[in-house]
């Protein structure tokens, strides 16, 4: 077959190649060859929403400094994220924000073996030409039919990448050899000598000059194996627009949040403070203040005072640093002001809510049907608030990915390199995908959830109501870990104190998970074609279409139109598994019989799922958010 190299423009959407087809990674190309994504181009003619460089950056540095951190714990004095750029006042400066709009990519690996039965050389091939046949014939037979790539590659957890070469020679010389993988698992597959029958192990040693790593040992994989490229990035909802940027850049911003989180100011003080303004104060209104305070009207005094007094700053952090036990002017409490003005910023979008579906229902059924839906949703533990979201702006951001491992704790993150344009400097790239799509946003019980923490001894009614309720108690956990205790691979020990945020956080992921693969059911679309987006700190998740192949404008208002309370049923009811009993017992009632989701669908990674915070354990030793006697 004649190699014709193609640049051709994307035929697949954004999204999906920001998930299968990233540089570093290897894909079968429609051409009939396997090849490796070498670069993106930029869309340069993109006119999709509006992007915040500085916030997108911030969040890429955030996850990077977690990533180093966490790499920490395992190894002291190590850097799991070597060649991204260190932590500094400059460091945002080496990082250029693309939205792609091609792929370039190159024939590798280009490591070939002879067709030919009684053959099966298998030899390192030269880079293909334009217009010559390629794969070539055989050196060792002369075969030329049905000559194919080899689909093995050797990944170590720095990040290298290498073709699966045979050996130069065997200990007699000779330098021709086939590849017997005949067996199951790859320790057992061996090079052959074509001439003498001597076996070599398949091995290869990392040569990457910046590796840290003692054991240099790569990992033989498919090229097309999951661990093979691991791409690691963020989903973001509703990226900063120009004002909520210049927000975010106040000194100020963290405190005003937390302190309008906390209800310490107003939302109109929310906004003088982070807008920078300043208000002169007449001195009547000062009079005014004065004279109801003395009357006792506190009530007066204190609206007046809202409407017109400047908030005096360092009083407010004193307060917010005495709430929530977290420096206001940390990068922890900046983190956390970040994620409840995110959920505040989306409930300021148009929304469509079941007031207001009563309100413009056109028939007497169609009333009766939404009149019904606050019940069952509180049957299922989820609030009456529910509502549609008509245009949820979400960013994937691609920042990195990682090979043989999915973790800091078990390989290093690594960058993408580049020029975001011609002439532009070699910098750390970030992929953005923005997108705009409605969003079914639901709200937990949060009476509920705090019934199930105390059932299930994660916490006491006392220690609740201590600290202000249960979003006010988990705001002042998340803000002692800056929000790790979320990430989490495997379930704390009893007494530990991340514990029960771990758990709370399983029984939402859950939530989200059996709330998709119900919407999946009646929404027109399938599991891969929607994506969750949870709001941890509130207590509540989205799900919205990811953009995949799949179009059907609408879809999701149909279903708070004509059909949610199906929909809720159907999570609710759907407590068993394709590959029940071992599942419910073995797995703690999570695989992909169940609550497992592609990874396009799910923002976590299908991280602490279980059915048992559902349904309940098989043992009763835990309880079930859908127990009825909750």
């Amino acid at each position: 077959m004649a190699f014709t190299p193609r640049n051709d423009d994307m035929a697949r959407d954004r999204g999906q190649v920001l998930y299968r087809y990233r540089p570093g990674q290897t894909f079968d190309h429609r051409a009939g060859y396997t090849t490796q994504v070498v670069q993106y181009g930029r869309d340069d003619e993109f006119d999709g929403p509006s992007l915040d460089r500085d916030h997108l950056v911030a969040e890429a540095m955030r996850f990077v400094r977690r990533w180093r951190v966490a790499g920490h714990t395992v190894a002291q004095g190590v850097d799991r994220a070597p060649e991204f750029p260190s932590d500094g006042p400059m460091a945002a400066r080496h990082y250029e924000v693309v939205v792609p709009g091609k792929v370039f990519c190159r024939i590798w690996p280009r490591v070939v073996r002879c067709a030919s039965g009684r053959c099966g050389h298998v030899w390192p091939a030269d880079d293909p030409r334009p217009g010559t046949d390629w794969p070539p014939p055989c050196p060792a037979c002369g075969n030329n039919v049905g000559n194919r790539q080899l689909q093995f590659v050797f990944a170590h957890r720095c990040g290298e990448v290498a073709q699966m070469l045979p050996p130069r020679t065997c200990p007699r010389g000779h330098n021709r050899f086939k590849l017997d993988d005949r067996a199951s698992r790859f320790r057992d597959f061996r090079w052959e000598c074509m001439r003498c029958g001597f076996h070599l192990p398949v091995q290869w040693n990392c040569n990457n000059p910046s590796c840290s790593y003692s054991d240099k040992y790569m990992s033989p994989l498919l090229h097309s194996a999951g661990a093979a490229h691991v791409g690691q990035g963020l989903t973001l909802v509703n990226v900063t627009s120009t004002q909520e940027a210049q927000r975010l850049r106040n000194p100020v911003y963290t405190a005003a949040v937390l302190g309008w989180w906390l209800g310490e100011i107003t939302e109109d003080e929310f906004r003088r403070l982070t807008d920078g303004r300043t208000v002169d104060v007449p001195q009547v209104v000062l009079d005014s203040i004065r004279a109801m305070e003395e009357a006792g009207l506190s009530t007066n005094a204190e609206a007046l005072r809202a409407q017109f007094m400047p908030v005096e700053v360092d009083g407010l952090k004193e307060r917010v640093s005495k709430s929530l036990s977290l420096d206001p002017d940390s990068e922890a409490a900046h983190a956390l002001a970040s994620e409840l003005h995110t959920y505040r910023r989306v409930l300021n979008l148009d929304r469509l809510g079941i007031p207001r579906l009563i309100a413009e229902a056109r028939t007497p059924d169609r009333r009766a049907l939404y009149e019904r839906y606050p019940a069952v949703l509180e049957e299922a533990g989820l609030g009456a608030e529910t509502c549609l979201i008509s245009d949820l702006p979400v960013t994937y951001l691609a920042i990195g990915y990682s090979r043989t491992g999915f973790s800091p704790e078990e390989a290093d993150l690594v960058p993408y390199r580049g020029r975001a344009s011609r002439g532009a400097p070699v910098s750390t790239l970030l992929y953005a995908h923005p997108t705009q799509a409605e969003a079914l946003l639901f709200p937990v019980d949060r009476e509920r959830v705090s019934r199930w923490l105390v059932r299930n001894r994660l916490v006491t009614a006392a220690d609740l109501r201590q600290a202000g309720g249960v979003t006010r108690w988990l705001v002042h956990q998340l803000g002692r870990t800056d929000g790790e205790s979320l990430r989490l691979e495997s379930r704390p020990a009893e007494g530990d104190p991340d514990l029960p945020v771990h758990e709370l956080f399983g029984l939402l992921h859950s939530l989200s998970h059996q709330l998709l693969r119900a919407l999946a059911v009646d929404s027109g679309y399938s599991e891969t074609s929607l994506s969750e987006y949870l709001f941890p700190h509130d207590l509540a998740f989205a799900v919205y279409p990811n953009g995949g192949s799949e179009f059907s404008l609408g879809a999701l208002r149909t279903v708070l139109e004509q059909n949610l309370d199906a929909v809720v049923t159907r999570a609710v009811d759907n407590d068993s598994c394709l590959y029940d009993p071992n599942c419910m017992l073995a797995n703690n009632g999570a695989d992909h019989g169940c609550l497992q989701l592609p990874e396009t669908a799910c923002q976590f990674w299908n991280r602490n799922l279980s059915r048992w915070h559902l349904f309940g354990s098989p043992d009763g030793s835990r309880v079930g958010y859908w127990d009825p006697t909750l």
